[in-house]
């Protein structure tokens, strides 16, 4: 029984690291609690698992060949999409890492504590992009959110204690509606799985959650005012099942109207935090959704109009579309009003939101499998270079204000000319969050925006290069700041550590590298959807 796990075990390998790396820390933190040691394991254990995970990206996939599998059961997956988000969580493990040594002394003394839960909450973000059935997910999604909640409230400033609570309290109930979404599921199906379960184990292709159900047609939303005996009772719970799922996963995005928790939780959170929040996150609410997106909606078998007039999907496209005007235009002039670049920065990944609606929204609207697919995989892409241009912005701002933990507009006034490797990233991660060429920003908002004109969204793409035009000018506001505003206390500030600027440089390389040549991470994105569909 036991060599049977062995390949599950393997597969999984990567995260089984981050949470015993997550143990030995609060263990050496109840012993010797010595941040030194503590800080060395943690950058040695997220290392460990980034390697490992890039060896089991190439030897299943290019080696073995094998792009598709179920382990334990069907609970879980490995494949090329799960790996691809898992790249991305360990990646903003490693940079927050880093953050985490010049934020040190902005923080409680719970240090080992603090890095412990990071990493419990990124093995639940690992274990959430390849949860396969709804009750793992739910398991993975209370190990990602709750120790997100805790480190939240490890800041030095009273708003760290207020903006953990509302986490608290918001954060419950969306994974509630998650979990009843989950429960009405399993009630029409007699499963909870999300891909099709057979005695072998878990088809290659996305299943049909839904699959059992009558197709009877719902005209929404002209039908939805005729009395419920009329229409069929499982199309009725398929209707609230998909809502309450949708909601639970909506707030973690925070997508309008579920945003209100995001600027003041990553004004409070300690910055790293804000990033991790923003980036990893996301992320993860955004693996999940996807998954079961593409399962509920079959794309497989998407050109299948019996299937696609089944409670008129379009309506729900719309309804989306709308959700993400409003996230677009709440964010970005809500954002304007700031005068401190954390929050600004807070109200601009609500926008950002908005612009994720936009793939989702194109997903739903395709006709064709390839459309899916090829939708699908820009959607992945622009989280890649999301990821890439926000820890550029985040990692430059801390790196700034290591002496300092105040993210006011004149706070930054002038490092242009002391801080100018820092400053350079800084500015070219606002261009690329504008999407201005050639950074990865415009290369990702340009697939992203093409798709929805190819799936009939014009509208919405115009109102979305409005609002990136309105964001243009909270972003060029810090630039301005940087290198046009002169600020007399801002000189006396020695420049930035030498290893910093280093590791600044790299990520303004990569984020103009793959502006110039996105090649090869749509390529990957592609391969990775592909995988899981076809």
């Amino acid at each position: 029984m036991i060599p049977a796990l062995y390949p599950d075990l393997l597969l999984i390998l990567p995260e089984i690291i981050i949470l015993l790396t997550g143990s030995i820390i609060l263990i050496n933190g109840v012993t010797t609690r010595s941040y030194h040691i503590t800080h060395i394991i943690s950058l040695i254990g997220a290392s460990l698992a980034l390697i490992i995970k890039f060896a089991l990206i190439y030897i299943y996939s290019y080696q073995l060949e094998t792009s598709y599998s179920s382990i334990f059961n069907g609970t879980l997956v490995s494949n090329k999409l799960e790996s691809l988000f898992s790249v991305i969580f360990l990646i903003s493990l490693i940079a927050t890492l880093n953050l985490i040594k010049v934020y040190k002394n902005k923080i409680t003394n719970y240090k080992s504590e603090f890095y412990g839960m990071l990493f419990y909450s990124t093995s639940g973000m690992m274990l959430l992009a390849r949860s396969n059935e709804m009750i793992t997910a739910y398991v993975a999604l209370e190990l990602t959110t709750l120790p997100l909640i805790g480190l939240v409230s490890l800041g030095k400033s009273y708003l760290s204690k207020e903006s953990a609570i509302k986490y608290l309290i918001l954060s419950a109930v969306s994974t509630s509606f998650f979990l009843l979404g989950a429960v009405y599921i399993y009630a029409l199906t007699g499963t909870t799985f999300i891909s099709s379960a057979t005695d072998i184990g878990i088809n290659v292709h996305y299943g049909n959650i839904f699959q059992g159900l009558t197709y009877s047609q719902v005209d929404m939303p002209s039908d939805i005012y005729t009395p419920i005996t009329f229409l069929d009772v499982s199309n009725i719970i398929i209707i609230i099942s998909m809502i309450f799922i949708f909601i639970g996963l909506l707030f973690k995005l925070g997508v309008f109207p579920f945003h209100s928790w995001i600027p003041d939780v990553y004004e409070g959170a300690p910055t790293p935090i804000t990033m991790f929040l923003s980036v990893a996150s996301k992320s993860a609410g955004l693996a999940i959704l996807l998954r079961i997106l593409l399962s509920i909606f079959d794309v497989k078998d998407v050109s299948n109009d019996t299937w696609n007039n089944t409670l008129n999907w379009p309506d729900i496209g719309m309804s989306l579309a709308i959700m993400s005007v409003f996230t677009m235009f709440i964010g970005n002039i809500l954002a304007i009003r700031q005068s401190s670049i954390k929050r600004m920065l807070g109200y601009s990944s609500i926008a950002q939101a908005g612009y994720l609606l936009i793939g989702i929204v194109s997903i739903i609207s395709s006709k064709t499998t390839s459309d899916a697919t090829y939708v699908s995989s820009v959607l992945v892409a622009y989280v890649l270079g999301y990821m890439f241009t926000n820890i550029s912005a985040f990692y430059s701002i801390i790196s700034m204000q290591k002496n300092r933990d105040t993210y006011n507009f004149n706070d930054f006034s002038g490092y242009g000319r002391i801080q100018i490797v820092n400053s350079l990233v800084l500015s070219t991660a606002m261009l690329s969050l504008i999407g201005i060429p050639p950074t990865i920003g415009f290369i990702t908002k340009l697939f992203l925006f093409s798709s929805g004109i190819s799936a009939g969204y014009s509208w919405l793409i115009i109102i979305a290069l409005i609002n990136s035009v309105i964001s243009s000018y909270y972003y060029l506001r810090v630039i301005k700041h940087l290198y046009l505003v002169s600020n007399e206390d801002n000189l006396k500030i020695e420049n930035s550590n030498t290893n910093f600027s280093i590791f600044g440089l790299i990520l303004l390389i990569i984020v103009l590298a793959f502006g110039f040549y996105p090649d090869p991470i749509y390529n990957f994105c592609y391969d990775a959807i592909s995988s899981v569909i076809n």
